[in-house]
């Protein structure tokens, strides 16, 4: 965002070199980081704190379905939300849903199992 915003890069070439390239992919619009999208239109970068909430209300919010990671990632792209690592961290946030582990297959109780206890 440091880059967008005022140009500055570090002085290593190989980290410089990096973020001219992803930064390709990004575009600021009133102090606001957007994801440039091909199919859709740009989607705003959101914060941890924002993933979780979102994460949460898609899920199991007021027409929550109790969906598993990948149909809550693709309702929150199509809603226009991108952050990175939004697969991991969706997985990782419906694994800890108890009502999912109470009507879940034995697999899905097992990951559980292994998230709470490390």
């Amino acid at each position: 965002m440091a880059y967008l915003s005022s140009g500055g890069l570090p002085e290593e070439k190989v980290t410089a070199r990096m973020i001219r390239h992803k930064a390709l992919n990004y575009q600021i619009q009133d102090g606001v980081l957007y994801r440039r999208s091909f199919l859709a239109p740009h989607l705003r970068c959101v914060d941890a704190e924002d993933a979780n909430y979102l994460i949460r209300e898609v899920h199991e919010g007021i027409c929550g379905l109790h969906a598993g990671p990948r149909m809550v990632v693709a309702k929150l792209m199509n809603a226009g939300y991108y952050w990175s690592g939004m697969h991991l961290e969706a997985e990782q946030e419906i694994k800890k849903c108890d009502s999912c582990q109470r009507h879940a297959g034995p697999r899905m109780v097992v990951a559980k199992l292994m998230i709470l206890y490390r």
